[in-house]
């Protein structure tokens, strides 16, 4: 086994990421969590204090590696092709078979593992979440893309839930053509909004 001081964290980190995603929280073990590290329990533990611990740090690491597309979305000259071209992205994620882990986010949330740091990390990305599409129409407002009197606020939390429902259809792997209709229908329900 690895002495603690000599294992690498980051590499760790990256493997106990990947049970956790595909296993979630509960099945997950620390003999695993030690074993893929290469280090005993006891040296996880002298690191990490305790598999939430692990699992926090982990989810934090999910969520810094996987905004790539919000980035996207927001450097976009153009507000709804960022969007449309979010969700089309989205939409080959989710219809591709190799991804059928879901969004580990989402599998947190379906999964509501306890204690009061987990909750509040989940709650403050699926606001993020809002707050993101939020600006981006506020923008395409501004850009006079969308009516004036559009309510972005609502208008965000519908695609927040609707990506949501997305990321959960993941996990069974749905038929493209599935998927391109949900897109599709809602792109359509932005473009009500249109100027």
């Amino acid at each position: 086994m690895a002495d603690v001081l000599h294992f690498d964290i980051d590499q760790a980190l990256d493997q106990f990421l990947k049970i956790f995603w595909t296993k979630g929280f509960r099945a997950t073990t620390t003999r695993e969590l030690a074993k893929s590290a290469g280090i005993s329990e006891s040296s996880l533990f002298h690191t990490f204090s305790s598999k939430r611990a692990i699992y926090i740090s982990t989810l934090r690491r999910y969520r810094k590696n996987s905004r790539f597309l919000l980035t996207q979305m927001e450097n976009e000259a153009n507000a709804l092709t960022g969007i449309r071209n979010y969700w089309l992205a989205i939409g080959k994620f989710v219809s591709d078979s190799s991804f059928n882990r879901g969004c580990m986010i989402t599998n947190a949330t379906v999964e509501q593992p306890e204690g009061e740091e987990i909750q509040s990390f989940l709650k403050s990305v699926h606001q993020e979440y809002d707050k993101e599409f939020k600006r981006t129409l506020d923008r395409a407002v501004t850009q006079g893309e969308l009516k004036a009197d559009t309510d972005t606020k609502a208008l965000a939390q519908y695609l927040a839930n609707s990506l949501q429902g997305l990321r959960v259809l993941a996990r069974i792997s749905p038929e493209k053509k599935k998927v391109q209709n949900i897109i599709k229908y809602t792109m359509q329900t932005i473009d009500q909004f249109r100027t």
